[in-house]
């Protein structure tokens, strides 16, 4: 993925090389990232009806990012991605069946080769077995439940739907392999996964560094709850019932409730980030009581935006798979008591794949020169040594329709004076927005300004020219669109289909 960046840049660029001297104790590395969860889900970033007092705590302690992005709102290529300092396109992925290549170098492998030990626990989806780009393929001491499935079948032990039917029956896409042993009736997933996180804290020698990524599969379907807690919020609903309601719509009249305690199906999600939040809570107690919480670098992100089908979607247009800012703005801090200072914020724009970067910059360690990431170290940011970090162009691609969350098979660029091109594949036509001032992406702006329009779209035709033939193919209705659009031609008129 090709990055323009200013003169101002290259001294940051070296920063994702080792920043600490030899007598500082690395840190620990704790990644949480959480499946689906929307910018505006939790109480840090906005959210009233949702509880999270303990990200709120944990970000509260750190620095909060309010521009956080992703570089593809679904969840296979954002993993990838952040794992591997690279842009998805780099990787030949762009959809929820793609795997990273077999010969990937991740965080995990450098940090494993810098004496950390490395533990996966919770949800993987960018690898497969194929070819050997699971955790302990590529780095990882230890690989909890992590697979290519994407979901499980069900929250609730021993997560399959049949509860008799033998784990070498259950779909590929459903599996979470080793906690069908040794659960419990009425077990729910996100605490079992922290269980297993607290385990492998608990019993560490400190003598030596970890890095724990652990990726819950919350808040992703089937969205199932503990019954309590779905209670709880169905009780806060009826009080907040004479709310008055409140709608967003997009562009094309679809209509979005911004109040979440209409649909009752809120409470289940609600119920969902509550459990999801008591795991934070959960895992930092257990850093504390073992006595290494000062010195561990918390990353809390989420890996792309909310459906926006039935659930609270605001403040932004569009939502999971989006090109558009509902689908790509992601809740992000870092924490690390020793080094961060509480309560700051910033609000560079900032990318998924930074995260790898800022992670190795933290252990004293670096990707190898040769390997071609594109991210930045945030370490500067989050430290007080850098204010801002240059202004960047970002990429989207998704060449497939997802009607119901407001998506239409798209590309997508975000250049460095944050103007947004909409580049449509079903022969609409192309949106320019100025996010400056329009961050809901509500008045294209095409018409008004041809030149830029122009300019921005030749741009994205040449970053996606130079990896199209890589890729896999569009969605089939698509392909032929795809490829007049990189010819520089306009697209014919084809009838949407949902994928």
């Amino acid at each position: 993925m090709k990055t323009k960046i200013s003169a101002a840049a290259a001294g940051l660029l070296a920063c994702a090389a080792p920043v600490f001297s030899a007598d500082d104790a690395r840190p620990n590395i704790v990644f949480i990232l959480v499946d689906d969860l929307g910018i505006s889900d939790i109480g840090a970033f906005g959210a009233s009806f949702y509880e999270t007092p303990n990200i709120d705590k944990l970000i509260a302690r750190g620095m909060r990012f309010t521009n956080a992005y992703t570089p593809v709102a679904i969840c296979a290529p954002a993993r990838a991605s952040a794992m591997t300092g690279k842009h998805p396109l780099k990787l030949g992925m762009w959809n929820h069946y793609h795997h990273m290549p077999d010969n990937s170098i991740t965080v995990a492998n450098r940090l494993k080769d810098a004496g950390y030990a490395t533990w996966h626990v919770g949800k993987w989806h960018c690898g497969s077995p194929a070819n050997k780009t699971l955790p302990h393929d590529v780095g990882f001491d230890v690989n909890i439940a992590g697979w290519e499935a994407w979901a499980p079948a069900s929250y609730f032990w021993p997560y399959k739907k049949n509860r008799n039917r033998p784990i070498e029956k259950v779909p590929t896409r459903s599996r979470v392999p080793g906690l069908e042993e040794g659960g419990r009736e009425g077990e729910y997933l996100t605490d079992r996964l922290t269980d297993e996180a607290l385990r492998l804290i608990d019993k560490h020698d400190t003598s030596t560094p970890f890095f724990l990524n652990l990726w819950h599969f919350a808040v992703h379907t089937p969205h199932q709850a503990k019954p309590e807690k779905i209670e709880k919020y169905r009780q806060k609903a009826k009080r907040l019932a004479g709310m008055n309601e409140e709608y967003f719509y997009d562009a094309k009249g679809t209509r979005y409730f911004e109040n979440p305690a209409m649909d009752d199906r809120c409470a289940i999600y609600a119920a969902m980030i509550e459990s999801v939040d008591e795991s934070v809570g959960r895992v930092v107690a257990a850093l504390k009581k073992k006595g290494v919480y000062e010195n561990t670098l918390i990353i809390f992100y989420s890996d792309n935006g909310p459906l926006t089908n039935w659930l609270i979607k605001t403040p932004y247009r569009g939502g999971k798979n989006s090109t558009y800012q509902g689908g790509i703005r992601m809740p992000a801090s870092l924490t690390w008591e020793a080094k961060i200072k509480p309560g700051a914020e910033n609000h560079s724009e900032i990318n998924i794949y930074d995260l790898p970067h800022t992670m190795l910059a933290a252990a004293g360690t670096a990707f190898p020169a040769n390997h071609g990431g594109d991210g930045l170290s945030l370490l500067p940011l989050a430290l007080g040594t850098q204010e801002k970090l240059p202004a960047r162009t970002f990429t989207w691609y998704f060449p497939s329709t997802r009607m119901h969350w407001g998506q239409y098979a798209s590309a997508a660029m975000k250049d460095e004076d944050n103007w947004k091109y909409q580049m449509l594949f079903n022969g609409d036509g192309d949106e320019l927005y100025n996010l400056n001032i329009d961050p809901r992406e509500s008045n294209n702006l095409i018409k008004k300004y041809p030149e830029k329009a122009a300019q921005m779209e030749q741009k994205l035709r040449d970053e996606l020219n130079r990896y199209y033939a890589g890729m896999p193919k569009p969605d089939e209705i698509y392909i032929e669109n795809v490829e007049r659009r990189l010819r520089g031609e306009p697209a014919v008129r084809v009838q949407d289909k949902n994928y």
